[in-house]
């Protein structure tokens, strides 16, 4: 790692590939990482710089939970967790020491899809075409952004456990991911933090 400040650090590459099982295209597959792979990156959160790209904006609907933004068009949309279909193959948490659903990706925006103890939230943008083969395996500094003064990635705190001296946490198992947005007002926009539901792919959409 390189220096660090009392928000941010500079961020490792490269990243610790998991196991899991793989069924037919029709079933979920079940998996599990290893114990570092498990830390890389799966806070929950949402990445600043992708909070100022995307003021205003939020994500509500079950079927695309996931804030992200498209380089080519500069735009915001809602998109489907990405390991609901990873080459035809739909992944599933189904234990409880590890019910969330998280994915990375490698230097070669290869796809990896884990399940986890903590809950997280994070976008394409940030992870595979900013940042892939990045991770943050510091639990101080756990949540990958891009720092758009720096242009660099980063691992920086939750956004929510210091914000205007307040930490914020989500108690309520039905919506565990604390979550970071802006909505407009001023030139820095509003914070907000809110617990959000545990994403899950919505019952009848789970066939390919």
């Amino acid at each position: 790692f390189g220096s660090s400040s009392a928000r941010h650090r500079a961020c490792a590459s490269g990243f610790a590939a998991g196991t899991w099982q793989n069924h037919t295209p029709r079933a979920a597959a079940m998996f599990r990482l290893s114990a570092l792979a498990s830390l890389l990156g799966v806070a929950s959160a949402s990445s600043k710089h992708l909070a100022k790209l995307c003021r205003g904006h939020t994500c509500n609907d079950p079927a695309f939970p996931i804030l992200d933004f498209t380089d080519n068009e500069q735009k915001c949309f809602c998109r489907a967790h990405p390991c609901w279909e990873d080459n035809g193959l739909v992944h599933s948490c189904q234990t409880k020491d590890f019910p969330f659903l998280t994915f990375n990706y490698d230097e070669d925006r290869k796809l990896s899809c884990g399940c986890s103890a903590e809950p997280q939230y994070a976008s394409l943008y940030i992870k595979k075409d900013l940042c892939p083969g990045h991770y943050c395996e510091d639990e101080a500094f756990p949540i990958l952004d891009f720092d758009d003064v720096k242009q660099e990635c980063i691992c920086r705190a939750h956004p929510c456990h210091d914000l205007e001296g307040m930490k914020h946490q989500c108690e309520d198992p039905k919506f565990p991911i604390l979550r970071y947005r802006e909505d407009e007002g001023g030139a820095q926009g509003k914070p907000v933090c809110e617990c959000a539901a545990k994403i899950e792919q919505p019952s009848g959409t789970t066939e390919l």
